[in-house]
């Protein structure tokens, strides 16, 4: 069984500062409780107040994402095609591409990095 840990312990040690995708003036916290994963990518939040608005609403705050079955990258909105697997929201830029996720979430849920396979 391997141990995965998140990123933010390094990202602080290194002393990385990202901005809040929702108050884009203020830092985010790099820490789990203000993590958010969709699709592929990782955002992280300045507070409790930009958490619960970001998870209402992800994809004003998303920008680009990676269709985890077509691999196209697009901007998803209010109407895109999303699916949850294991707690991870997931956009797809085709209603096609969102059964073909859920008839098989498991194959598409990690992304395929290049000479090393599934993350």
């Amino acid at each position: 069984m391997a141990f995965v840990q998140g990123p933010e312990i390094w990202l602080n040690q290194l002393g990385v500062s990202v901005p809040c995708v929702v108050k884009t003036d203020r830092p985010a916290m790099l820490d789990e409780a203000h993590r958010v994963f969709i699709n592929y990518e990782t955002y992280y939040l300045a507070d409790a107040e930009a958490l619960a608005t970001f998870r209402a609403a992800p994809w004003r705050f998303t920008g680009k994402v990676t269709d985890p079955v077509s691999n196209v990258r697009f901007e998803p909105d209010g109407d895109s095609p999303r699916r949850t697997h294991k707690g991870r929201l997931f956009y797809f830029a085709t209603a096609e591409h969102a059964e073909t996720f859920a008839r098989e979430p498991g194959a598409y849920a990690t992304p395929v990095v290049p000479y090393a396979g599934r993350m």
